[in-house]
């Protein structure tokens, strides 16, 4: 409760250093890729093995950026501006969740359900990281420009990357190799968030200054009887 005669404070907007931003961009990244995946060889490697039709296959994808793309902006962009790291973690392990869906279904069935759950949390992740990359001052517009370019190549990695995988080993083990690149990014966030909570509580809160209070009627400036 604020004192009589002192005023409410206004709660400072959040400012992240430059380093806050290494978790959530890696996993911008991971999520990114992920969602660029199946594509190339491996949707062809998916659908020999698992019997897929391309509509079955293009069904699957499409629903998966259909819910990519609305959870970038809720509850990742909206939601990540405040508690970036909260909204974060859950994402993340619904990453992991979902490719460890992928990697072992046995059918078309739990491979939409996989492919929709690894949708939610990348889009997610991503609308975190470009909340994130809003909050810093004197880097704002370079974090900007490289979190777009780093993202915009993603996208063309991704199928490369996962296309090769999947012809050298299989398409399982592609799903398998972006759990551990997650595992590392779930924990790199909850350093980033360690570290900011750390610094936020270290800074000491500034003291509230009296406001000019209005005499009441009957007494003078020093507060003593009127005559």
């Amino acid at each position: 409760m604020i004192p009589p005669g002192y005023p409410a404070q206004a709660r400072p907007s959040m400012v992240r250093p430059l380093w806050s931003l290494a978790g959530p961009t890696l996993s911008a990244l991971l999520a990114v890729g992920l969602l660029t995946a199946p594509f190339g060889p491996l949707v062809s490697a998916i659908t020999r093995d698992l019997g897929l039709s391309t509509a079955g296959m293009t069904t699957t994808v499409v629903a998966q950026y259909v819910v990519a793309a609305v959870a970038l902006v809720a509850p990742g962009y909206l939601l990540g501006r405040r508690w970036p790291t909260v909204i974060a973690l859950p994402a993340l392990a619904l990453l992991i969740v979902g490719c460890v869906v992928s990697a072992f279904t046995p059918g078309p069935a739990l491979l939409a359900v996989g492919r929709v759950i690894v949708g939610l949390g990348a889009g997610t992740v991503a609308g975190v990281a470009l909340a994130l990359s809003g909050q810093l001052v004197r880097w704002r517009s370079r974090a900007r420009l490289a979190l777009g370019l780093a993202l915009g190549a993603a996208l063309l990695i991704g199928p490369v990357a996962s296309g090769m995988l999947a012809q050298a080993l299989s398409w399982r083990t592609v799903f398998l190799a972006e759990v551990l690149v997650a595992t590392v990014a779930l924990f790199s966030t909850i350093a980033s968030g360690i570290a900011m909570w750390v610094l936020r509580s270290s800074r000491p809160n500034p003291p509230a200054t009296p406001a000019a209070t209005t005499p009441r009627p009957g007494t003078t400036r020093t507060g003593g009887p009127g005559r």
